[in-house]
């Protein structure tokens, strides 16, 4: 038989079989050529590419967080992870799609005929399904972020698609643009925002020594939508946190000249501080923090990922335990690892009271099964937004250490003092 033949099927064939056809999917930014030639078909191929770019149908995968865990040895590991990126995408994309590696840090996709909600909601499926995959390797959840990028390629000019160097830096700048519209618009509305101090109860001693801070955002300002923010890029979020640590860093210098001693927990999105770029903005409001904050200023870290590693929290901790008396971490009611996180820094593990809701008999045991999995030598158990009075009541008969929310106590406008109840 003839050797360019085998079982039959002509070699060329089996070079273009179905596996090999996601092969051209894959841009590579090495090879110039090949890149603009891929492109440019995946743009003849679907020709509403243009239209798709410019509705936000770039994905992109980011490996900061999965970088910094691992440090030095990065470089020996990274490989291993985008070979395992690179078959978790092929298995959820179409052939409508391309996608590349941008660089050690980060994978594009570029969705040819998705709209953006299906977009969003592959990239989120590739990056929970990569980071499950890195999870038995002592890797969390949140070790793979994803941002959806509008992307505006005019239809006359498509040289940044075409040059590997461009589309990254198009790339890098479509974040940019994002992040800093985002901004604009919180910083448009911070006159419509009131700063609030609540009560936080201390149950057994009986005593208010503590005020939690809230920035009040109003619902008709539409800024704050979960999932990163309103574009994906977790901005909002982290110029709110910047802005409430601002506010309670005043509000601190002027209790302490009233001689007023309480202490003050203060929220800050885990995104904001696992994100680089963000956590090096936040830092600079910490850098301008009184000396007071040191002994008296708690910094409560929301939407903590369960499986979060010690070690990756200690990383975080580590930048911010210069400016902060402790941490306190937010969890989900499902959080039973407490005692596993020792060494940290945290003092006190935190359940949303809002996310709560009404005490029903099952949230009831599911909250007392929280305290009772949560009790590790000195940290407390803290249980805030209490909607109710019966709320609030559930908390402390489950034995959480401080309980805050309507159900205790109302907000005031001022950082108050330490007083009985």
């Amino acid at each position: 038989m003839d050797e360019s033949y085998k079982n039959g099927i002509p070699r060329e064939t089996k070079k273009t079989g179905f596996l090999q056809s996601f092969d051209r999917q894959k841009l590579d930014p090495s090879d110039a050529a090949d890149f603009s030639s891929k492109v440019l078909s995946f743009v003849r191929e679907n020709r509403v590419a243009a239209d798709a770019l410019i509705a936000g149908n770039v994905q992109m995968l980011g490996f900061e967080a999965l970088k910094e865990q691992f440090g030095d040895s990065w470089d020996g590991i990274k490989d291993k992870v985008h070979l395992l990126t690179e078959g978790v995408i092929k298995k959820y994309i179409t052939s409508s799609d391309v996608f590349l590696l941008m660089n050690d840090e980060k994978f594009v996709v570029l969705f040819g005929k998705a709209s953006r909600p299906e977009a969003d909601a592959t990239a989120r499926k590739i990056a929970k399904e990569v980071n499950a995959k890195l999870s038995g390797a002592g890797v969390g959840m949140d070790a793979v972020s994803v941002r959806a990028l509008v992307f505006e390629v005019p239809r006359e000019e498509t040289a940044p698609l075409k040059d590997p160097v461009k589309l990254e830096k198009s790339v890098e700048d479509a974040q940019r643009e994002a992040e800093k519209a985002d901004e604009a618009r919180v910083e448009a509305a911070k006159d419509q925002m009131v700063m609030r101090f609540w009560p936080v109860a201390n149950v057994r001693k009986r005593l208010v020594s503590c005020y939690h801070a809230d920035l009040h955002v109003p619902k008709e300002l539409d800024l704050a939508q979960g999932d990163g923010g309103p574009s994906g890029t977790g901005a909002v979020e982290a110029a709110l946190d910047r802005m409430v640590l601002e506010h309670a860093s005043r509000a601190l210098t002027e209790a302490a000249g009233r001689k007023m001693r309480a202490l003050m927990i203060v929220p800050v999105h885990f995104e904001t501080l696992a994100a680089k770029g963000f956590r090096s903005a936040y830092l600079d409001v910490c850098k301008l923090l009184p000396r007071i904050a040191e002994q008296r200023m708690m910094l409560m870290v929301r939407d903590l990922p369960d499986d979060v590693p010690q070690g990756r929290l200690h990383t975080i901790f580590t930048y911010l335990s210069p400016y902060f008396a402790g941490f306190v971490g937010d969890f989900s009611l499902s959080f039973r690892r407490a005692g596993k996180l020792g060494g940290v820094g945290l003092v006190a593990v935190a359940v949303n009271g809002a996310e709560f809701g009404t005490p029903t008999p099952e949230a009831v045991k599911e909250l007392k099964a929280f305290s009772a999995g949560n009790k590790s030598g000195k940290m407390r158990r803290y249980f805030y937004g209490a909607q109710s009075f019966d709320a609030a009541t559930a908390a402390r008969r489950a034995q959480f250490d401080y309980v805050q929310g309507l159900g205790v106590a109302p907000s005031m406008p001022i950082h108050g003092k330490v007083f009985n109840i």
